[in-house]
Order: structure tokens, then C-alpha cells, then sequence
């Protein structure tokens, strides 16, 4: 629903402001922080709010590690390519110089 006044959208089961965060979801989402109370366990709160927060800080501890094990591939690989992409080159220009028939 929206307000007449404001034009600010809210839920019309539980009233809550609708919020969306890319990573932690939105008001309709089952196990988002920011899920509506009445579409998750809505007889149960309190293992609602356990099951929403530990899928939050499983994504708050995932994420990190993740990023670190991008960053560290992306490292390796351009350390590689380094010292590869040098070794590479010279073996294709000395195979052409052989081809060629011409010896240095």
C-alpha cells in the first residue's frame, strides 16, 4: 500500500515501512531481517528472529570470505600471468624464428 500523504510504501499485513537491501533482501522476503512478520512463522517470533538472524550473519560471515577469496584467485592469477605471459612470448617468437629459418 501507499500513503496518500506521503507517497511512502508499506505493508498491509504488518504496517512496516517497506525496506530493500540488495544483500539482505525485502519486506516479502521469507528469511530477510526485513521480512513482514506475518509471512514467516508468524505463530513463533521467537524462532522467526532466530532463523532470520543466523541466515543474516551467515551472509555478514560469508561475504568477507568470499571477497578475500576473489582478491587472493585474482592475486595468484596475475602473479602467474607475470611470470608466464614473458615465458610464453619468447617461446612463440623463438618457434617462429624457427619456422622462418632464421637462427640468432
Amino acid at each position: 500500500m501507499t500513503c496518500s500523504q506521503c507517497n511512502t510504501n508499506f505493508c498491509y499485513r504488518c504496517g512496516e515501512r517497506y525496506r530493500q537491501l540488495r544483500f539482505f533482501g525485502d519486506h516479502t522476503s521469507n528469511l530477510s531481517i526485513f521480512g513482514c512478520k506475518y509471512r514467516y512463522l508468524p505463530e513463533r517470533p521467537h524462532l522467526r528472529r532466530f532463523v532470520r538472524g543466523s541466515v543474516c550473519a551467515g551472509k555478514l560471515f560469508v561475504a568477507p570470505l568470499i571477497l578475500v577469496l576473489g582478491l587472493a584467485l585474482g592475486a595468484i592469477a596475475v602473479v602467474i600471468g607475470l611470470f608466464v605471459f614473458p615465458i610464453y612470448c619468447l617461446c612463440k617468437k623463438q618457434r617462429k624464428r624457427s619456422r622462418t629459418g632464421m637462427h640468432w
